[in-house]
């Protein structure tokens, strides 16, 4: 049993715990303290099923831009369908930046945006 774990890099640390055991070193780790937050809302109300995630296109500002690829969460028998937190911070963020640079179509391109 080794009781001092060496110094290395990420990629070394990985090739050195396919070869060995963590149980072989737990006199070299130390305790640590975890603090649990509530849990994400995972579930479909309706049904309490665990909502699945998939990827789709959103449209923004009424069709002005497009965003790809954003994590969607649904329910399987089709209660519920959201984005997923960080998609819809994204989706917010962008929307507040596309309201304020709207320009209406025809305006003069000299006129300053808002």
């Amino acid at each position: 049993m080794m009781d001092k774990l060496p110094t290395m890099s990420r990629v070394e640390e990985g090739k050195f715990w396919e070869t060995r055991n963590a149980t072989d070193y737990l006199d070299a780790t130390q305790p640590v303290s975890v603090t649990v937050g509530p849990r994400p809302r995972n579930r479909c109300p309706k049904c309490e099923q665990t909502l699945l995630s998939r990827y789709v296109d959103v449209s923004l500002a009424d069709g002005r831009a497009q965003l790809r690829g954003l994590r969607q969460l649904y329910c399987p028998d089709g209660h519920e369908t959201r984005l997923a937190p960080e998609a819809q911070r994204l989706v917010d963020a962008i929307e507040a930046v596309l309201h304020l640079t709207w320009v209406p179509i025809g305006a003069s391109q000299m006129q300053a945006v808002a």
